[in-house]
């Protein structure tokens, strides 16, 4: 009951930054070209902005000040290859790319949600299942990070198994210097994949819009600090939750993204994207207090961002199409 009247508060601030940013910044932008009709869309994709500049300070007074007491290497501490992932948070942190996403698939997701509807598709809707205990808001979500969790492991463990794909996603793990800001360092292809499909699955299990941006917003902030340049492995709250070295195994060389023994060969361990369990479950999973150098074996992209993306689609390209190598 203490904390009430400081929750209100922060609700309060908060939507009055919302509303002043609408009124005085979006709101007459729109009408100067015409797209009012898209205001109450904007008004809530305002949400994506401010929950990303929360994060954005997060990372860069908490997670990267964390890296310089408890590093789990010696690291540069501006390194240049860090600026593209810099640049790749803003990108993704500040609702530029949730936005494009939306206006681009919008469309699409309301045709899918009437055929669904039409068939009579009984999405999982967590809160009938056991409704005085999964209506409550906090144990929905609960179980919504779950399934959605599930999704994300089978998602990012196939991304290891088709090579096309594979080339995609090594950009991911080509950064030889890990930090709080290398988690959104992806190729645009498979950001696109990925936001289909993560949008696809929230969108079947009924997932609704307020849920869903706390859902992404959350997971993201987690994974900015499984990323970081942590040597945190949480003892006996590992089997609950994917600590940054767990992690960072998935990003060593000859770890995660090689089959053991087989160098060159697709395969790793810990794909897990928040919880250990899948790995566990399907025997994926390495828990080591060791630390390894990562990046790819045999993989030298280039620190400029458009031309790592270029190198990357036709490394993807070249495996689809052997003719073109």
């Amino acid at each position: 009951m203490d904390s009430n009247p400081v929750i209100a508060a922060i609700a309060s601030a908060y939507a009055s930054v919302q509303e002043f940013l609408f009124t005085y910044v979006v709101g007459p932008i729109l009408y100067q070209f015409d797209l009012m009709s898209m205001a109450e869309d904007v008004f809530d994709g305002i949400d994506w902005f401010l929950f990303g500049c929360i994060q954005i300070f997060l990372i860069a007074v908490i997670l990267r000040v964390w890296e310089r007491f408890s590093p789990a290497e010696t690291q540069e501490r501006f390194a240049k290859s860090s600026k593209a992932d810099i640049f790749y948070t803003l990108f993704h942190r500040l609702g530029i790319f949730h936005g494009l996403i939306f206006i681009a698939l919008s469309g699409f997701f309301f045709q899918i949600d009437s055929v669904l509807h039409d068939f009579r598709f009984g999405r999982l809707n967590v809160e009938s299942w056991w409704p005085s205990v999964t209506s409550i808001p906090l144990v929905s979500f609960c179980i919504y990070f779950v399934l959605l969790d599930f999704v994300e492991y089978l998602y990012h463990r196939a991304s290891h198994v088709f090579n096309w794909w594979w080339q995609l996603h090594a950009l991911h793990h080509s950064q030889t210097v890990m930090t709080a800001w290398s988690d959104d360092r992806n190729h645009i292809v498979d950001d696109i994949m990925h936001a289909f499909v993560f949008s696809f699955f929230a969108l079947l299990f009924g997932v609704s819009p307020a849920q869903f941006i706390l859902l992404v917003v959350l997971s993201q902030l987690i994974q900015s600090w499984q990323h970081a340049n942590l040597k945190i492995h949480l003892g006996p709250f590992k089997y609950l939750l994917i600590s940054p070295m767990y992690h960072r195994l998935h990003h060593a060389v000859g770890y995660g993204h090689e089959a053991k023994g087989k160098p060159g060969v697709l395969g790793g361990c810990n794909f897990g994207v928040l919880f250990p369990w899948w790995d566990m479950m399907f025997n994926t999973a390495i828990f080591s207090k060791e630390v390894h150098p990562t990046g790819v074996r045999d993989l030298v992209l280039s620190p400029n961002l458009l031309q790592h993306q270029w190198q990357s689609l036709m490394n993807s390209i070249r495996e689809i199409l052997p003719k073109a190598k």
